[in-house]
């Protein structure tokens, strides 16, 4: 008998190893069949890997090859921990283009729910370079949960396992009521066109999709990747890369960025005001008015999503006292849900002279329970309250709109609290606290005939100072970045202004694309995100000097188009825009229309466009984790 060479007994060894780990994992976990196309015919002969994710870097399960036409079956054992995501790579085949230029990944799901058969195609690979955006590595996904589960869970809003567009994305209020769908196919379509096309249409896709000062991608996966994490570039001649039409319906001309939205109206939404994330990613949305519209009377719920934005068991949520809960909601340390009564059952409109707003505040648990009684709680006294922070040390801070004042609950306590007044506290609406515990106020809202202001109150509650900022008038949404320093949105003026921790002017930025901006919210890498209520926009700018700006860009300077911001068809007028920890940024439809007053009718979600921040937000933001 012929002995074996140290190199075929190495690799004999090491079959035999793989294969022991496979029967084991088939004994006792989980056998994944599939198949890989592209330009909807398989793709033969490609190496198919599946990996699990980790906090830090992911780990290969099973390996395989697929048949003539595409099929493959990997067996391997199911991983322990259910948050984990496991996710299939197909590398190579009987393509076109180059082996090493062809690269597609398809989601499984977190290790609680993956599916007996998965495709692995255009739209799986699109819809997960999207969703996982702020997760991906080349072929590598890792993260902490929940923020890379959630993001796993969101890819089923986009394509099904069977690698079809999935209902979320093709149905109303999107399919054919926005463009998204069709920018989800058509980016489908341009990944296989290299796939399917040739090595030059390839590089061609690779140079479109290059990063200013960055590397080149090598591969289709890498190229779409990119193109999510940085959308407003190269949005032209992206379109005019080659792209069959086998996913329909497609982009007719092309986008102004390649942005990637879902719309969100299910959950009895009349005037969603602003949203606030727990630990877990559920999100929680103020709604102006009663359901269903065009009711303009005091809404008497708040709206509880998970976190991809489906409602909760018991959703929509009443009961302690809710009622005219319009932009004032905080989630504190222990999950618990904060609501200030704007409206209340105040009689006048909310822009009547004889307004003077509702005078009491909710609060429930986690599970939407509510903690406080049906009358709310009045301690303070509330007069009109909108915007509520939360600080580190457990303090609940609220802003007295149309009486002038703040109150403040230490550590929570409705029968500990403070009433403070004077120092320039003027129509304050909006209130943040920075790393130090100072809560700061914008002064002058819905006043255009005020000059803007910001007022800090330092962590006992005492008035330490007031910093007027010309040309500044109406600030709206104001939000800190993780250096200490204030951004300011200002809906009067289109200003978006930027202070230092004393109050100093640093800046103010108007950009096109930036029409009455009513809230302001920084990202995990410093960027600043505005949106705007007159133009129905949102807008994306880079942030202070520790920000990540695409080369050549400084503070201040658009991220997003110019002219046109970032949408997709579905906003209206919006009031507030939030970061969640997936990387999602999610905007607030308010209003549809003006005058007469129709309440807005959802929320928008730009998939994968942030880096992620903690939540719920306490003080600055912070990576997660």
């Amino acid at each position: 008998m012929r002995s074996l060479t140290p190199r075929a007994l190495a690799g004999a060894c090491a079959l035999a190893s793989a294969l022991a780990v496979m029967a084991g994992g088939h004994a006792q976990g989980a056998t994944l069949k599939g198949k890989v196309e592209a330009g909807g015919r398989g793709l033969g002969f490609a190496k198919v890997t599946a990996y699990v994710s980790g906090p830090a870097r992911a780990r290969a399960l099973a390996s395989g090859v697929t048949g003539r036409r595409g099929a493959f079956t990997l067996r391997f054992q199911r991983p322990h921990r259910a948050s984990a995501v496991v996710y299939v790579v197909a590398s190579g085949g009987n393509a076109s283009a180059r082996p090493r230029q062809v690269r597609l990944l398809a989601v499984a799901g977190p290790a609680d729910g993956l599916p007996r058969r998965l495709r692995v195609n255009e739209l799986a690979t699109v819809a997960a370079a999207y969703s996982l955006a702020r997760f991906l590595r080349g072929v590598t996904v890792a993260g902490t949960s929940p923020g890379l589960p959630n993001a796993a869970r969101t890819v089923r809003n986009l394509v099904t396992a069977r690698g079809t567009a999935a209902q979320a994305i093709s149905t109303p209020p999107n399919g054919p009521d926005t463009d998204s769908l069709a920018t989800f196919n058509t980016l489908a379509n341009i990944v296989g066109g290299c796939v399917r096309g040739t090595p030059r249409a390839c590089r061609r896709l690779f140079r479109a999709a290059r990063p200013a000062g960055e590397r080149r991608p090598r591969d289709t996966l890498a190229a779409v990747h990119r193109i999510a994490l940085d959308p407003a570039s190269k949005a032209r001649r992206i379109f005019r890369l080659r792209k069959p039409p086998v996913f329909r319906p497609r982009l007719q001309a092309a986008p102004s960025s390649w942005v990637l939205t879902l719309k969100h109206t299910d959950g009895e939404f009349n005037g969603p005001g602003r949203m606030a994330f727990d630990s877990q990613g559920n999100i929680w949305v103020t709604n102006n008015f009663l359901y269903p519209p065009p009711s303009t009377a005091s809404g008497p719920t708040v709206i509880g999503l998970d976190p991809t934005g489906a409602p909760r068991e018991g959703n929509p949520f009443s009961g302690g006292g809710i009622l005219g809960a319009w932009w004032g909601i905080a989630v504190d340390a222990a999950d618990r849900v904060w609501l200030s009564n704007f409206t209340g059952d105040d009689p006048s409109d909310w822009n009547d002279p004889d307004f003077e707003g509702g005078d009491n505040v909710a609060l429930l648990g986690p599970d939407g329970a509510p903690i406080s009684t049906d009358a709310g709680y009045t301690e303070g006294p509330f007069l009109g309250p909108q915007g509520i922070a939360v600080s580190r040390n457990g303090d609940v801070w609220f802003a007295n709109h149309t009486s002038d004042t703040v109150v403040r609950y230490r550590g929570g306590d409705p029968t500990d609290s403070q009433l403070i007044s004077g120092g320039g506290l003027h129509n304050p609406f909006a209130i943040e606290i920075d790393a130090d515990g100072n809560a700061w106020v914008d002064n002058g809202s819905l006043d255009p005939s005020a000059e803007g202001s910001v007022t800090r109150i330092d962590p006992d509650g005492q008035i330490t100072d007031t910093y007027p900022v010309p040309e500044m008038r109406s600030p709206q949404g104001i939000a800190f970045d993780s250096a200490g320093d204030l951004w300011v949105a200002s809906l009067e003026d289109d200003n978006v202004t930027w202070l230092d921790p004393e109050g100093d002017v640093k800046g103010q930025f108007r950009v096109p694309s930036i029409e009455g901006p009513w809230s302001i919210a920084i990202d995990g890498d410093d960027n600043v995100w505005v949106a705007s209520f007159v133009g129905r926009k949102v807008t994306k700018l880079c942030g202070g000097p520790s920000a990540r700006c695409p080369r050549g860009l400084g503070t201040g300077d658009p991220i997003s188009p110019p002219l046109t911001g970032f949408g997709n068809g579905g906003l209206q007028h919006i009031t507030a825009v939030q970061v969640d920890q997936s990387g999602n940024v999610w905007a607030a439809n308010n209003w549809a229309q003006v005058s007469p007053t129709i309440g807005g009718d959802g929320l928008v979600e730009f998939i994968g466009a942030a880096a992620p921040v903690r939540t719920p937000l306490i003080g600055p933001p912070e990576p997660p984790g």
